[in-house]
């Protein structure tokens, strides 16, 4: 479980300075937002389908309701 949660913070760092960058861009150019938008939409809907994906090969779509409920809905 230690690789996880190593890999997770990686990622959330990852994911914090993106946002950070995104928000950045949009102060300093205004008329960048789709563009940010799109950036979003497009890692976001990549992400999604490899969860949906990664959920089949192993079946394990208990798994996946259960994140994806936790994504939606929190704890």
């Amino acid at each position: 479980m230690d690789d996880i949660k190593k890999e997770f913070q990686k990622a959330l760092e990852t994911l914090k300075n993106a946002m950070e960058l995104s928000f950045k861009e949009y102060k300093k150019n205004p008329s960048k937002k789709n563009e940010i938008i799109d950036l979003w939409e497009y890692t976001l809907g990549e992400f999604f389908q490899y969860f949906y994906k990664i959920s089949e090969k192993y079946n394990a779509k208990d798994l996946y309701k259960a994140i994806t409920k936790v994504m939606i809905f929190g704890k």
